[in-house]
């Protein structure tokens, strides 16, 4: 089963980054949020072993979820990453290089921006599934417009995400 082109078109047609610093329209966002202003502190919240953590976790929801579930769509996991890190590797990757350089930002940066959107990708992948977990397409959300989710504040899944 391929990945449907939805989710590539969505992610071409992102603004990456244009609106850090302004006010996010709260409503079309279903997390609650901490607004940052400025990339010196994105790149101490995208740095915590915290947000780190906090992907982590929301990426074995969504796993642990398949596995119990969905085991045979879960089989399919593998190829799937394999098609999105082909998009991401063709579509996205110089883009991250370009805005890291821009904005004088560390490797860690460009890493954490993959980390989401392949999971974004994953999520989107597996949307037939009933009460499917959803973290990185609400991620997905916030750069789409123009902000970086960058950090959690408090113990996930209670808490705030930190957006530049």
């Amino acid at each position: 089963m391929k990945i449907n082109k939805e989710i590539f078109d969505r992610i071409d047609s992102i603004h990456w980054f244009t609106n850090c610093g302004t006010p996010i329209a709260q409503g079309s966002i279903k997390q609650s949020i901490v607004l940052i202003d400025g990339w010196v502190q994105a790149e101490k919240w995208y740095s915590a072993t915290s947000w780190e953590h906090t992907t982590l976790e929301a990426r074995n929801t969504l796993t642990e979820f398949l596995h119990r579930k969905y085991p045979n769509q879960d089989a399919e996991w593998n190829k799937k990453v394999e098609d999105a890190k082909g998009y991401i590797d063709s579509s996205l990757s110089a883009k991250l290089h370009s805005y890291k350089d821009q904005y004088q930002l560390d490797h860690i940066f460009v890493d954490c921006v993959k980390w989401d959107v392949l999971h974004a990708i994953m999520e989107f992948a597996y949307t037939d599934c009933k009460r499917l977990p959803h973290f990185f397409l609400d991620l997905l959300q916030i750069y789409e417009n123009g902000h970086f989710p960058c950090g959690w504040e408090g113990d996930y899944p209670n808490g705030k995400l930190v957006v530049y």
